[in-house]
């Protein structure tokens, strides 16, 4: 569907959860397992795993993605994306997406790839649940410049708020898709949600 990459951030520190969160279990996987079974490939003509961690690297190598080792993770999420936009050939657009969204469905990324050729390619598709923005991210090609003069932990928010007249918001009701890993009480709410009804629709 046209010439998108997607940029998948794997690489971070975890410090609130004490250990690396793509590496826990769920089910029989883990939580990168999850994100990357489920992840729609056809839809980009590349997509680019950023990683620090050998073992997330060994589970990304079994899926069509490029791997892309980012081997100073301390330097900041800027860090990250400008070592992905470096494998990135896309013209129209790049999708940023996070790794610790194990719940994250196909047909919720092909709705935003979707809109964004929709909307000409010109606008940052934005999922928004109950108001608050999410992941993943759609940003036109044209704004590599932008993230080429981040530092440290800034990221495509910056962008966003930046820029509001070129944000397109995408209302989702499906909150459980966008619920991502950051601190053990949500990794424990996670197993809850795969434990009870998510289980039988994932």
């Amino acid at each position: 569907m046209g010439r998108l990459d997607t940029i998948i951030m794997a690489s971070g520190l975890s410090r609130r959860m004490g250990g690396n969160k793509l590496l826990l279990p769920l089910g029989e996987s883990t939580v990168v397992g999850h994100f990357l079974s489920r992840f729609p490939y056809a839809l980009f003509q590349k997509v680019i795993f950023v990683y620090s961690d050998r073992e997330v690297a060994a589970i990304a190598g079994n899926y069509p993605v490029v791997l892309c080792q980012n081997e100073d993770p301390e330097a900041g999420k800027s860090h990250s994306i400008q070592l992905g936009l470096a494998m990135s050939t896309a013209e129209d657009g790049i999708m940023f997406a996070v790794a610790d969204q194990p719940l994250l469905t196909g047909r919720t990324i092909q709705t935003l790839v979707a809109l964004f050729y929709r909307q000409g390619g010109k606008k940052i598709i934005v999922p928004e649940v109950a108001g608050r923005r999410a992941n993943p991210v759609i940003f036109p090609a044209a704004c590599r410049s932008e993230f080429s003069q981040l530092h440290g932990d800034a990221g495509g928010r910056q962008l966003i708020v930046k820029e509001p007249g070129r944000v397109c918001p995408v209302p989702f009701t499906a909150r459980e898709e966008f619920f991502d890993v950051d601190t053990p009480e949500r990794y424990r709410q996670l197993v809850t949600q795969w434990s009870g009804r998510f289980q039988e629709k994932l």
